[in-house]
């Protein structure tokens, strides 16, 4: 153990308080019924997270403590933090481990308020040194479509150094909404019921998620890096609207929306914050072994969505219009600023890996008529709408980078100056996804890996498809597109060494119940040398 520093390292998102806690509050009783959560590691340094639930309200003074061993026989760093309804009585604190321990073998951390101890958490930092890493993918994560047992899975293999959730960690919709048929038998209604427009809403629908058994599991297994996507906020969001939030004014104005959305964000996820609130994207170095940059495709620079209905004419769809509008060189997804950062990121590093987590799919996709492989003849009628667009030939989903191909183009750009293949990963689609990502001159220039979602209904769930058929013909009429399951839920696990990655995709069996049992995996060696992908068979 290192000899403790007489530095004291101030918190992140404590609150300064003018009311001393007196006689009035040593009455109150807390609870910690939200787990603990670490987040953000570098190499000396991981924020620290919990939320005390007092019984009255005021002022609330937290210790934490941390131990190199899970039974704090020996404490070897103690702090007493303040919180308040200010910031929902959360807890971030940047703890710089490196002064205290070896953090990158490993430490266990608590907090205490009056006579309530939270439960023990474990995290770390990385070392320089670093030549193997074990990382969880997650994204999509809908809690009303099911328990989160690829969570609980993943807590109980005990094996990951970091988990990496890619955004959708909540849904904004109220019961009723999207993938909420089952709420009420599975007991889990969303809260509050309607959907989450105001600060009070979304933390309200935060502090529900961190209640969840599997998610509490994780939380406190090892350090979370997360972003968000769109439905941290509302649905199909981009940098002035959304989707999903209404143009009569009834949800009130956009911003003060996506305002408390980050307010609560940031009170309740750990991690740690920068000057301009809506800035997310940011690096993280594992060792020498990973490079690792988190994008916001989200919100940060993105344009709004190109929609086929909008040029539909008379005389049938202005295809020429609509490929000038969404080749366009205006139309941004990142914003010339992250492009800017990226760039500059990239060209100091010398990291084994790059690799970006992101939230949508970069690769190049095209959906096979659907209509002609439903195993029912009946239509359904959220379908009927685009099947005048799918003898068209357009990208499946605008959403995604297939959205903004020159903004994909200056990032390929940009990677293949500074001669650096990479590894995307991606979430939003529900799916598990494997291509080879390749520029305009067809040369491959990265692999892409998307993530399943931990409930969130996938193509299968929403389509009676014959499965088999869809697979085998999107698979055949995308080049880049190697491998994709439409059908199964969990979570992605890379193991991360010098020379190749173990892509491993990992299936749960049951989503109504608890129950953590994984039924079926797929397995991918990701080789250094020329970016190579092998599939390994079962």
């Amino acid at each position: 153990m290192k000899r403790r520093q007489a530095l004291k390292i101030s918190s992140i998102g404590a609150i300064s308080l003018s009311a001393s806690i007196g006689s009035s509050c040593t009455k109150n009783v807390y609870f910690f019924h939200h787990g603990v959560a670490s987040g953000d590691p570098l190499n000396d340094r991981v924020i620290l997270w919990t939320r005390v639930t007092p019984q009255q309200a005021g002022p609330v003074e937290v210790i934490l403590e941390v131990s190199e061993n899970k039974h704090f026989s020996s404490i070897i760093f103690s702090e007493k933090l303040q919180t308040s309804s200010l910031s929902d009585y959360t807890i971030k604190y940047d703890f710089l481990a490196k002064q205290y321990c070896d953090s990158d073998r490993g430490f266990f951390y608590r907090f205490r308020a009056g006579n309530a101890i939270s439960e023990i958490g474990k995290s770390k930092t990385f070392s320089e040194n670093t030549t193997a890493a074990k990382i969880g993918i997650f994204s999509c994560s809908n809690f009303p479509a099911g328990y989160f047992n690829a969570y609980q899975a993943a807590a109980e293999r005990n094996d990951l150094d970091l988990w990496l959730h890619l955004g959708d960690y909540l849904y904004e919709y109220p019961m009723g909404g999207y993938a909420t048929d089952k709420a009420e038998k599975l007991k889990r209604v969303p809260e509050p019921l309607h959907e989450m427009v105001t600060l009070s809403d979304y933390r309200l629908r935060h502090a529900q998620y961190k209640k969840d058994q599997g998610s509490k599991a994780l939380h406190k297994h090892a350090p979370l890096i997360a972003v968000w996507d769109d439905h941290e906020f509302s649905n199909d969001a981009w940098k002035h609207g959304a989707e999903n939030h209404s143009k009569d004014g009834s949800e009130g104005d956009f911003y003060a929306r996506r305002s408390a959305a980050i307010k609560a964000y940031y009170e309740w996820m750990p991690i740690r914050e920068q000057q301009n609130k809506r800035r997310i994207f940011r690096e993280f170095k594992i060792g020498k072994l990973i490079h690792l940059i988190m994008l916001d495709t989200r919100q940060f620079g993105r344009d709004k969505q190109i929609q086929p209905k909008d040029y539909l004419t008379e005389s049938g769809f202005n295809q020429a219009k609509f490929y000038n509008d969404l080749n366009s060189d205006n139309r941004k997804l990142l914003g010339t600023e992250q492009l800017d950062w990226i760039e500059s990121r990239i060209l100091n590093s010398s990291a084994v890996w790059t690799i970006f987590g992101q939230q949508v799919l970069m690769a190049k996709l095209k959906f096979p008529d659907i209509s002609k492989m439903l195993k029912s003849k009946e239509i359904p009628s959220f379908l009927k709408p685009y099947l005048k667009f799918l003898g068209l030939g357009i990208p499946s989903n605008l959403d995604a980078w297939d959205g903004y191909p020159a903004e994909r183009n200056k990032l390929y750009k940009v990677m293949s100056n500074a001669k650096k293949g990479f590894v995307s990963l991606a979430g939003d689609t529900h799916n598990s996804w494997v291509s080879e990502l390749k520029d305009k001159s067809g040369s491959k220039v990265g692999i892409e890996l998307g993530a399943p979602s931990v409930t969130s209904p996938g193509i299968s769930d929403v389509l009676n498809l014959d499965e088999m058929k869809f697979v085998e013909n999107i698979v055949k009429i995308n080049s880049e597109l190697q491998w994709m399951d439409p059908t199964n839920r969990g979570y992605l696990s890379l193991n991360c060494m010098e020379d190749k990655i173990i892509a491993s995709f990992n299936y749960i069996k049951e989503l109504e119940e608890i129950n953590s049992d994984i039924s079926s995996s797929k397995s991918f060696v990701l080789h250094r040398e020329g970016l190579e992908l092998e599939e390994i068979k079962a």
